[in-house]
Parts: C-alpha cells; structure tokens; sequence
C-alpha cells in the first residue's frame, strides 16, 4: 500500500465562513455527504432511495456494502482498489471539509441587535466531532475509520468490512433489515452566542 505520511485531519480551509446549517448536510454511514439548500429538505431520504437497491422499504447488510462500494469507487481517483493520501486528502478538503477538526465552533447564521448583526455558534454534545455532527453514528472521520489493519491506507475490502460493522450498529433489532424508522436521530446542536460578544454600541445621535 502506497501510503507515505499518515493522512491529517486538517483544520478547515478559510474559505469555509459557516458550518452548514442544522438539517442542510448529512453524511452517510461511511462518510458520503448529501447537501441541501435548506433543513426542509429530506437528505437522508435521498441516501436511502439510493441504498434501498431492491425498493423494498428496509437495508439489507448487501446494500448498504453496495452503497459503500460505489462511493469507494468515487473516491479512488486512481482506481487501484486503495484509497492513499492525496485521495483522503481530496475527501477531507473537497467533498466533504466537514469533517475536519475545528468547525465545532465557527459561526452560523445572523441576527440583528437594534440592526447591527449577530452571530450564532451552534454547539454540539461533548464528544460528538467531524462527520458525527451530520451522521447517524458518531464517527469523526468514517473512511479513515475502515482503516481496519491500521496501515495508513483503506482498501476496497477494508470499506465493505466496515459497512457491514456499522450495518450491525444501526440494525438494533439485529432482523438483518434497517428500516427508515428503525434509524436513529440526527444529532441537534443548539444555538448560542459566542462567549463573550456584546451587542454593537447604538450610535450617538448627531446634534444639529
């Protein structure tokens, strides 16, 4: 496996102002983002019509390994069955940056005070990071995750070794089917104020 220097979770690119907000991105069990212009919008409805291969209403452990080989294929640029540095760098930075370290607290949204604007940090649960914040499982970086034998390099294998893991995670009446009930909530950060920002000064008015 051609895998040089261990791949970094690094700190988000100053081109990404905002987090994404709550409900506009959802990330797939093994890390595949599904973006929306809005919290209206279904984005896990549209990875499970995708998975859901035989349109039977539930996930079956072939799908979901199914669902993860086609994003597997999606990610090795190279097509050699390994997802290497320059690759996983790519998902870190171009497809999904959310998984990155340092989003937690970056500011979404505006407000007004007395017309000035505001800004709002959405918070998430303790230990909740990266791609956890968007997923049904808490995994801040779910393809270096499949990382299974720990060499610093995922192999085909090794990606649908780790969706038939998180497979067993989801399935929690252990029937071998996932129904869309049957999945659990999207984390809900809340909304609060930076620590430590006052509202702007109201200007003095101008005497004639």
């Amino acid at each position: 496996m051609r895998f040089l220097l261990p791949a970094l979770l690094l700190l988000a690119p100053a081109s990404l102002s905002a987090q994404p907000a709550p409900g506009s991105l959802f990330l797939s069990p093994m890390g595949e983002p599904f973006r929306s212009g809005g919290a209206a919008a279904d984005n896990v409805g549209t990875w499970f019509a995708g998975a859901d291969g035989d349109r039977d209403g539930a996930l079956a452990v072939a799908e979901l390994k199914q669902d993860a080989d086609r994003f597997f294929t999606l990610l090795d640029g190279d097509r050699d069955g390994e997802l290497e540095m320059a690759e996983i760098a790519r998902y870190e930075n171009e497809i999904a940056p959310e998984v990155q370290v340092g989003l937690q607290m970056r500011s979404t949204g505006v407000g007004d005070w007395r017309g000035g604007k505001r800004r709002r940090v959405l918070v998430y649960a303790e230990g909740v990071d990266g791609a956890g914040r968007f997923s049904f499982l808490n995994i801040p970086h779910p393809v270096m995750a499949a990382d299974l034998d720990l060499n610093r390099g995922v192999s085909r294998d090794e990606f649908a070794q780790a969706a038939a893991q998180r497979f067993a995670l989801l399935d929690k009446d252990r029937d071998g089917r996932i129904a869309r009930a049957e999945l659990p909530p999207l984390p809900q950060p809340r909304a609060r104020r930076p620590r430590g920002e006052r509202p702007p000064p109201r200007p003095f008015a101008t005497q004639r």
